[in-house]
């Protein structure tokens, strides 16, 4: 597992972008993506998921101290999600991941995420968690 932090500036500038996807169109699953590769990640993120969210979203996605992920559009943005994975939101009790978890383990949960409990969003691949921790860090 690689441990990578963000700094002051990189976390802010990627804040601001999580703000503006926030508002982006929903990524919805691609025609290419591979049904064997989302079968796959599901099956690596949901344990991943169990040990680091459900805590707060709950063992179905159904919410808890943190808000639901069962049928919430704001899944549906590849961006968004990994953003939100990635920095957290303190302000509102979610630690950043960016710094604890590799692109793998994140883009397994978030295509987890993506597609559990009536989320049926497609896969999200490390390169694109890569390529956002890549700007995270001003790379």
């Amino acid at each position: 597992m690689k441990i990578k932090t963000l700094g002051l500036a990189a976390a802010a500038a990627l804040l601001a972008a999580t703000f503006a996807t926030q508002m982006a169109p929903a990524q919805p699953a691609d025609a290419g993506d591979d049904d064997a590769a989302i079968a796959a990640a599901v099956s690596a993120g949901g344990p991943l998921f169990d040990r680091n969210c459900s805590a707060c979203h709950g063992t179905s996605g159904q919410g808890g101290a943190g808000p639901a992920l069962a049928g919430n559009d704001f899944v549906s943005s590849r961006t968004a999600l990994v953003t939100q994975i990635l920095l957290g939101e303190l302000d509102h009790g979610m630690p950043a991941f960016g710094p604890i978890l590799d692109d793998e383990e994140i883009a397994a949960i978030a295509t987890y995420v993506r597609n559990s409990w009536g989320n049926a969003f497609g896969l999200v691949p490390a390169d694109t968690v890569a390529r956002l921790r890549a700007s995270a860090a001003g790379d």
